[in-house]
């Protein structure tokens, strides 16, 4: 594949972060992450005892102590059901607590959760645990047992896998191992200055999507902020009644698929007027290129590279090398780059 490849310079300061540097391979990577999701997201629960994690939307509220004592009864249960570490474990419930438990309980236990696609068909959900190799499905009565937690995965191990669609609607899974997954919740603490008590995040979308999981509730444990869960299917707002909502919070507009951890780019509010149609600059060691034959005057297919962005898809060796190639992954989105580094979609999907 012959690569054009865009320098992005990033003027916006905000954006720079001091703990990427280039790795051999070429690709950006961060220092001194935690060896696994499991492990940053027990620390994060033993420091946080005692704040409120988590609020449904009929306003219940759980701590962190509570939260993770319900996930490591389900991590428990699923031992007893022989769910050992690496097994995949699909999880198929609404945005909620049940969701939440279920979720963070297969972390615990050292297994992967298997996050489906939000409009899947039951035929599909039963696709996906054939083709992922689920061990178990988690869609109804959580498990219990006694509370347990794994010793831990290593950095280079399965963490996720998100089913996703693809071309014509083909359902992919796509793989994220732990230093994507604490990449992309690095990037996202870094980018917004997500400081903790105080901070509180509105889910906006599906729970079993990358924007989800990985960009709104992932960051926010891990910095002992609290997740609000806004119904069954997330919630979708205009830019202009968020910011009548929420006149002292910092909204952002961005782009990013699970492919790339749920990130890719980001545009704070304070940009969108001198930028309108921008989906961002790139952020958190993403690197972007473009393929095509314009590439060289700025306009063709986004491509990106970075600590965040997965290897390969699960069991589809054909839509790997369609999809990856020496570290990039070919977005299928058109873009034009001005010389600042900003990306205007031409066929973009925004998040």
């Amino acid at each position: 594949m012959s690569l054009a490849v865009v320098d992005v310079p990033v003027k916006v300061g905000w954006l720079q972060d001091d703990r990427v540097c280039r790795r051999s391979g070429g690709i950006l990577q961060y220092d001194d992450l935690e060896p696994c999701l499991a492990e940053l997201l027990d620390r994060s629960a033993l420091r946080y005892s005692n704040r409120i994690a988590a609020v449904d939307r009929g306003g219940r509220a759980v701590c962190y102590r509570d939260l993770w004592s319900a996930a490591a009864q389900v991590a428990g249960g699923l031992l007893d059901q022989g769910v050992g570490p690496a097994d995949r474990v699909l999880v198929h419930y609404q945005n909620g607590f049940d969701w939440l438990q279920a979720f963070l309980g297969v972390v615990l236990a050292g297994a992967v959760p298997v996050l489906p696609d939000p409009s899947c068909s039951d035929g599909e959900l039963a696709w996906i645990a054939a083709d992922s190799g689920a061990a178990v499905v988690l869609d109804g009565t959580l498990p219990a047992g006694i509370a347990f937690l794994d010793g831990g995965a290593g950095p280079d191990e399965l963490a996720l896998l998100y089913y996703v669609r693809g071309v014509g609607g083909v359902l992919r899974g796509v793989e994220l191992t732990n230093t994507n997954v604490l990449s992309t919740i690095e990037a996202v603490v870094h980018a917004l200055d997500l400081v903790g008590d105080g901070t509180r995040t509105v889910i906006t979308a599906p729970l079993s999507t990358a924007v989800g999981c990985s960009v709104q509730l992932l960051p926010t444990l891990a910095v002992g902020g609290t997740v609000v869960a806004a119904g069954a299917r997330g919630t979708r707002v205009p830019w202009r009644h968020l910011r009548a909502s929420f006149p002292t919070s910092r909204c952002v507009r961005g782009w990013g698929v699970a492919e790339t951890g749920g990130i890719g780019l980001l545009l704070p509010s304070e940009f969108r007027r001198r930028h309108p149609r921008s989906v961002g600059v790139p952020f958190g060691g993403i690197e972007v290129a473009l393929l095509g034959p314009d590439a060289d005057r700025g306009r063709g297919e986004l491509l990106c590279r970075g600590p965040s962005v997965a290897r390969r898809y699960w069991n589809n060796p054909d839509a790997t090398a369609e999809s990856f190639a020496d570290g990039w992954f070919r977005t299928g989105d058109q873009v034009y780059i001005d010389a600042a580094g900003f990306v205007d979609p031409v066929a973009v999907r925004v998040s």
